[in-house]
C-alpha cells in the first residue's frame, strides 16, 4: 500500500505520526503537569518550582492568633517561601507565643531558640536603644505608615544586625491607636485632661512617658491579666493598638473606644536570624524578600475584614466609637515632642539616623 502513496503525502503523514508520538509517548512533562485538571476541576495551570538551593529549616514564633490577620499573613508567607523554592525553605510556625513570648521573640532569634519572628519593636528597646525613636507617637503619621516603613527600614535593619544579628524582611500594619476606656470612665476622648488621672495600661517604656505627658498614669499589666485588670477596675483603660485589644477581647470590658491617629501600635518587622540567613543561596534569599512582599498586601486586605469585625463587636457590647480630628489629635503629639530629644540623646549615632528619617517621612502634623 505505501507504494502506492505518492511520496509527498507520505512525508506528511510521517511527520504527522512523528509529532503524535513524541507528544503521547514524553513529550514536555510541564506541559502534561499544566493541563491536568485539578480536583475542583479547573484546569491546573501552575507549574511546580525546582529545588533552589540547600533544604533549610526555619522555626517562625510569633504571638498572634492563626485566624488573626498578622497570623495568616505570616501562614501564607510561609507557604509561599516553599512553594516558590520547590520544597528547600520549610517553615514552621509558632503562634499565640507557643514558642517564646513576646518579651523574649527578638532575643530568642539573636541566640538561635528561635530562627525568625515577629514582634514589636516596643518589647526590645531595653537593650537596642536605637529602636526607642520608633516607639514615640507623633515622630511619624501613621497615614505614611508604609512610605515611613519603607524611608526606614536600611536604617532599622542595619540597626538589627548591629545589635540583634538579624535581617529584617517586612512587616505589618500593628493597627492604629485607640484609647480604650470601661464603662466606669465612658467618654470620648479629645484631649489630654479627659485621660488626666486615670491609670492607663502602656504597651513599652516610651508608651508609658507618653502616657505621662498627657497627664494619666501608665501601668503595666501583661496581657493574659489585661481583662481581669479592667473588669477589678485595677486599670481604667488603655492606650494601644485596636488589633491588641481585638485578640485579647479587652473591648469586651473596656468598650469605649477613640482612634487617635497619632501612631501606629508598633513597628512589628519579620526578622531572621543573620546566620541562617547567610546560609541561604542568593536565590533563596530573593525568594524570601518576595514572598515578603506579598504576605505585606495581604495583610493589609485582612486588615480591614478584622476592623470590620471589631467595629461591629464593640457595638455589641454596648460601646461607643469616636475618631479625633486633625486638630486634637496634633495637641497629643505636641506634647510629647520633647520625647525625642530625650530619646536622641541615649542612642546612638544610627538611632540619631533613624530619627532623621522618621522626621523626614511624609506628615501632616509637622
Amino acid at each position: 500500500m505505501i507504494s502506492n502513496i505518492k511520496k509527498p503525502v507520505f512525508l506528511i503523514l510521517a511527520a504527522i505520526l512523528i509529532v503524535f508520538l513524541t507528544t503521547a509517548c514524553g513529550g514536555d512533562a510541564g506541559d502534561s503537569a499544566s493541563a491536568e485538571a485539578s480536583a475542583d476541576g479547573t484546569e491546573n495551570t501552575q507549574e511546580t518550582a525546582a529545588p533552589v538551593g540547600d533544604p533549610v529549616e526555619i522555626r517562625f514564633a510569633h504571638l498572634y492568633t492563626t485566624d488573626d490577620y498578622r497570623g495568616r499573613a505570616i501562614q501564607y508567607f510561609a507557604d509561599l517561601c516553599n512553594e516558590m523554592s520547590g520544597g528547600t525553605i520549610n517553615i514552621s510556625i509558632y503562634p499565640s507565643q507557643s514558642l517564646v513570648t513576646s518579651q523574649n521573640a527578638v532575643k530568642s532569634v539573636q541566640t538561635g531558640v528561635a530562627d525568625m519572628t515577629m514582634s514589636a519593636t516596643s518589647w526590645s528597646v531595653g537593650e537596642i536603644k536605637d529602636l526607642a525613636p520608633l516607639d514615640i507617637h507623633g515622630i511619624y503619621d501613621p497615614e505614611y505608615f508604609f512610605e515611613t516603613y519603607d524611608a526606614v527600614r536600611p536604617l532599622l535593619n542595619e540597626i538589627y544586625e548591629t545589635y540583634a544579628n538579624q535581617h529584617v524582611l517586612w512587616t505589618v500594619d500593628d493597627t492604629d491607636t485607640i484609647f480604650y476606656l470601661t464603662e466606669k470612665n465612658a467618654r470620648q476622648v479629645h484631649a489630654p485632661a479627659d485621660i488626666a488621672g486615670l491609670r492607663i495600661r502602656d504597651h513599652g517604656t516610651w508608651i508609658g512617658k507618653s502616657i505621662s505627658a498627657w497627664g494619666a498614669s501608665p501601668m503595666t499589666v501583661v496581657p493574659a491579666d489585661l481583662t481581669v485588670a479592667l473588669e477589678r477596675g485595677t486599670v481604667d483603660g488603655g492606650y494601644t493598638g485596636w488589633g491588641f485589644i481585638h485578640t485579647y477581647r479587652a473591648h469586651e470590658y473596656a468598650p469605649y473606644i477613640t482612634f487617635t491617629g497619632i501612631g501606629k501600635s508598633s513597628f512589628d518587622p519579620a526578622s531572621i536570624n543573620l546566620d541562617v540567613w547567610n546560609s541561604m543561596s542568593p536565590e533563596q534569599q530573593a525568594i524570601m524578600e518576595d514572598a515578603g512582599r506579598q504576605a505585606q498586601e495581604l495583610s493589609n486586605e485582612l486588615l480591614s475584614e478584622d476592623l470590620e469585625k471589631f467595629l461591629n463587636e464593640v457595638d455589641d457590647f454596648g460601646g461607643e466609637v469616636y475618631y479625633m480630628t486633625p486638630e486634637e489629635t496634633q495637641v497629643f503629639v505636641d506634647a510629647i515632642a520633647p520625647l525625642i530629644d530625650e530619646a536622641s540623646a541615649q542612642c546612638t549615632d544610627l538611632g540619631k539616623q533613624l530619627i532623621n528619617a522618621l522626621l523626614a517621612a511624609p506628615s501632616q502634623y509637622r
